[in-house]
C-alpha cells in the first residue's frame, strides 16, 4: 500500500492538487514533518508542492474545537479547504475516535482520495484508498515508524515528480 500511496500523491500533485495532512499528538507532529518535507527541501530536492498541515494553527484549531468539538476539527479543516481530488493523509496510533471518521467521511464527500498510517487498521479502512498500518499497539514503535515512512514517501514522491517535470 506504500506504493500506491506515494502514485496518489504523485498523480494528485502532478495535476496541480494539494496534499492535506493531520495527525493528533505525536502524529500531529509527523503531519507537520511530512507538510514540510513536502513544501520545502527534502534531500537534494528543492521543488515546493502543494502540502499542508491541518494542524499548524492555534487560532483554527481553537475556534473550530470551540464552536464545533474537536470531533469536527478535521472535517471542517478538509471540507473548507480540501478539492476534488486532493489527497488527505491521516497519521494515526490507536485507529480509533470520532475525528477520524469524520475527517475520511468529509474527504470523500469533497472527492479527496485518503492515504492513512496507522498502527493497526479497522473498519475506517473502507474510507481509504491506501492504509499503510503496522499491526501494533505500541506507539513508540509506531510513531517511529511512521516518521521512516513518510521519509520515505517524501522522498519517492520528489523524486517521481523531478522526472515528470524532465519529461515536460
Amino acid at each position: 500500500m506504500v506504493n500506491k500511496a506515494i502514485d496518489l500523491i504523485v498523480d494528485a500533485i502532478s495535476r496541480g492538487k494539494k496534499v492535506l495532512v493531520f495527525g493528533v499528538g505525536g502524529n500531529a507532529a509527523n503531519a507537520m514533518h511530512m507538510a514540510a518535507e513536502l513544501s520545502g527541501k527534502y534531500e537534494n530536492y528543492n521543488e515546493c508542492y502543494p502540502c499542508f498541515c491541518l494542524v499548524d494553527n492555534p487560532c483554527e484549531i481553537t475556534a473550530i474545537t470551540n464552536d464545533f468539538g474537536w470531533d469536527h476539527y478535521f472535517e471542517r479543516q478538509v471540507l473548507g479547504k480540501g478539492s476534488e481530488d486532493d489527497v488527505v493523509v491521516a497519521f494515526s496510533v490507536s485507529g480509533s475516535g470520532k475525528y477520524l471518521e469524520n475527517g475520511f467521511k468529509a474527504a470523500k464527500e469533497k472527492g479527496c482520495k485518503v492515504v492513512w498510517i496507522c498502527g493497526q487498521k479497522n473498519e475506517l479502512s473502507q474510507y481509504c484508498d491506501s492504509v499503510i498500518d503496522w499491526c501494533s499497539k505500541d506507539t513508540p514503535r509506531i510513531q517511529e515508524n511512521q516518521v521512516v515512512m513518510l521519509h520515505h514517501i517524501c522522498g519517492e514522491v520528489k523524486k517521481k515528480l523531478l522526472v515528470i517535470e524532465w519529461r515536460v
